[in-house]
């Protein structure tokens, strides 16, 4: 059984700031003017539950359930079970309200996208445009709001919060292949100079854009914060190193500590998807290596892989979310997602 670990923190960020609302809600006590008091009474929690399987649990009730605030038990008042998949029934007569006229407290599920384009191939684009453009025609509903976002950035399309499939589609449309020659995992690409083999992956541009791309992504849970309903985020990336390959990757890993804590705070579940999908590891007909050094390329991939995999793994972990990886079916994955 998979418990939510963001019960207590919430709710410690959530009752803490009623001191603080209570002050600003101060004003001089006049005769002639009503005073007003605030303080939060109610806080809700968004928690998910799932048995060996991974299958949701759909009959627990409040006393299944214990939160606790800096050691001190709080009461359980309500829990109700929330269906994505049950389509809301309106039965007034009235007609549906358009798109535009939503608004962020209106949202059921938010959900952002975030594309790590900067680090990807050619390949891994294509199969992520492939496997949004599935989501948006077939597993968007009512209620959905979403965002895509990409590491690249670009300010000719900014990115917006849409409850619209078809402007989610037309976002997936523009992802494209970047050209700046940044490689991801690139002890997996062909090795054409055997020198490689000596050198290594670039450690600090791997690093360097790592960073970039965990910043990315930290800026969109901030950006989530005040957001109701269902939040999360999932990664679209071909992964990255904790570790480093021989290196030390601390400021990685602290970064990845402080990420972990704002999408704790924030309510945010991060989940990571890798389109790179199944890979050989092995000796390929592109590699400019002799059969000698075969063996060694071989292991220096394997390791790359595995730790480019660790990254995500560990990302979505920690904030209660899970990672697609050694998958060569995008569409699938995503909606294994989803349906979390």
């Amino acid at each position: 059984m998979r418990h939510s670990s963001l019960l207590a923190v919430v709710l410690t960020a959530c009752v803490a700031a009623s001191p603080r609302a209570q002050q600003s809600a101060r004003v001089p006590e006049r005769p002639d003017q009503p005073i007003f008091r605030l303080s939060v009474s109610l806080v809700q929690l968004d928690v998910v539950v799932t048995d060996r399987h991974g299958r949701h649990v759909t009959n627990l009730g409040r006393d299944d359930f214990e939160v606790y605030q800096d050691g001190r038990p709080e009461p359980v008042t309500a829990v109700s079970y929330v269906d994505a998949a049950d389509d809301w029934v309106d039965t007034s007569g009235l007609a549906a309200l358009p798109v535009e006229s939503l608004r962020p407290r209106d949202a059921r599920r938010v959900m952002a996208v975030v594309v790590d384009d900067l680090r990807m191939s050619f390949e891994s684009i294509a199969q992520a445009r492939y496997g949004l453009k599935k989501f948006a025609e077939r597993e968007f509903r009512a209620g959905d709001l979403a965002v895509l976002v990409t590491t690249s950035g670009g300010s000719q399309h900014p990115p917006v919060l849409t409850f619209s499939p078809l402007v989610l589609k037309a976002a997936v449309g523009r992802l494209g292949y970047s050209l700046w020659g940044v490689r991801g995992a690139s002890a997996l690409d062909p090795v054409t100079d055997p020198r490689d083999l000596a050198d290594g992956y670039d450690n600090f541009q791997e690093r360097t854009f790592a960073l970039s791309s965990l910043e990315r992504v930290e800026a969109v849970i901030d950006s989530m914060k005040g957001l109701p309903g269902r939040k999360s985020v999932t990664l679209v990336s071909e992964g990255f190193s904790l570790f480093g390959f021989g290196m030390d990757n601390q400021l990685i890993r602290d970064f990845m500590r402080q990420l972990v804590d704002h999408a704790n705070r924030a309510g945010v579940v991060v989940y990571a998807l890798n389109p790179r999908g199944l890979v050989v590891t092995g000796p390929m007909a592109a590699d400019a290596v002799n059969p000698a050094r075969a063996a060694q390329l071989s292991m220096m991939r394997g390791a790359a892989l595995r730790e480019s995999q660790d990254g995500l793994r560990y990302l979505a972990g920690e904030t209660g979310g899970f990672a697609v990886v050694e998958s060569n079916d995008f569409p699938g994955g995503l909606r294994k997602i989803v349906t979390d």
